[in-house]
């Protein structure tokens, strides 16, 4: 019985899941959202770096809607916020729109108004919670999954990936870096 569970655990980490926790097959598409992602991880620097500003806008705007796309995937909206913080929070709805994701923009804003969420809040998720591993109080904070079911509407039916990949194809200057 270990060693089927132990199977089935390695197999499941070898499938990526979105936020519902179905499977997104590996296939062709998928690897060219990956080696997207690792590129601009690997090139740009976080934006709380000074530098971050001296790199491309269309590169910048990529950059910070890959890793909200990899913080839902991986974890939902709550997840964004608790990761990246203020800054991303506040840069998120323009690279959104940048981007050709006016959609998610709207959606990201609405949530953000129709939950009274102030930005500069985010920051104190982890002064307000101690211990969050053990309560995640903060995670009832606000409804999330709301959020995080509409975007991935948005993600499937519209294809985010390849509207991602669509836009650096599109915008070579991205890899023109400092």
């Amino acid at each position: 019985m270990k060693r089927l569970m132990l199977v089935w655990v390695m197999i499941m980490c070898l499938i990526p899941m979105n936020v519902r926790g179905y499977a997104v097959m590996n296939d062709f598409h998928y690897e060219q959202y990956e080696k997207l992602y690792l590129k601009m991880i690997e090139q740009y620097p976080e934006p709380e770096n000074t530098a971050f500003s001296e790199y491309p806008a269309a590169g910048r705007a990529l950059f910070i809607v890959l890793i909200f796309d990899m913080e839902i995937q991986n974890g939902g909206l709550a997840q964004f916020f608790w990761n990246c913080g203020v800054i991303y929070a506040k840069l998120l709805p323009d690279a959104l729109r940048f981007t050709g994701l006016s959609d998610v923009a709207d959606l990201y804003e609405s949530f953000i108004h129709d939950n009274d969420i102030t930005l500069d809040v985010i920051a104190s998720f982890r002064e307000r919670a101690p211990g969050f591993v053990e309560s995640y109080e903060w995670y009832d904070w606000y409804d999330y999954d709301t959020f995080d079911d509409a975007y991935m509407r948005i993600w499937e039916e519209t294809d985010i990936n390849q509207r991602l990949i669509d836009y650096s194809d599109h915008h070579p200057e991205i890899w023109d870096t400092p």
